[in-house]
């Protein structure tokens, strides 16, 4: 007995996606590699708006069957445009904030440099008084 042949990457990714049972194996059989992985697209499970860092790693991605996978695209848009206008709201939110701080600084400044001293009562500071009791000229 002789040593069995190179199995290919292809037809062990086409023998993986067989067994998910999306199609059924009568119809595998006669189907070549190629047009069995032809069947599927890969879907990132982790938006890319939330991790652009990591979602192409391969525990992000899973196959699914192209129609499949075309409606759950379709209503996963709707969750990252919502997420993607609830950031801009922050960052608008934060910028307007920033901004009244800023004005309230330079606002706050101005008031501490012009600020009145406390006025004095008006007594006569050339006076002053003895331990007796009476009041002479400095």
């Amino acid at each position: 007995m002789g040593r069995r042949k190179h199995i290919s990457k292809d037809a062990k990714l086409a023998s993986t996606l067989l067994m998910l049972g999306d199609v059924p194996y009568e119809h595998a059989k006669q189907m070549t590699a190629a047009q069995m992985i032809s069947l599927y697209q890969w879907d990132g499970n982790i938006y890319h708006s939330d991790d652009p860092d990591g979602h192409d790693q391969f525990w992000n991605l899973a196959p699914m069957l192209i129609f499949k996978h075309r409606e759950k695209t379709r209503s996963d848009i709707t969750v990252i445009a919502k997420g993607r206008r609830i950031r801009r709201k922050h960052r608008e939110r934060e910028i307007a904030r920033a901004a009244e701080d800023a004005a309230f600084e330079r606002w706050a400044k101005s008031k501490r440099r012009n600020a009145r001293r406390i006025q004095s009562r008006g007594f006569d500071k050339t006076l002053r008084k003895k331990m007796d009791g009476t009041v002479v000229k400095r």
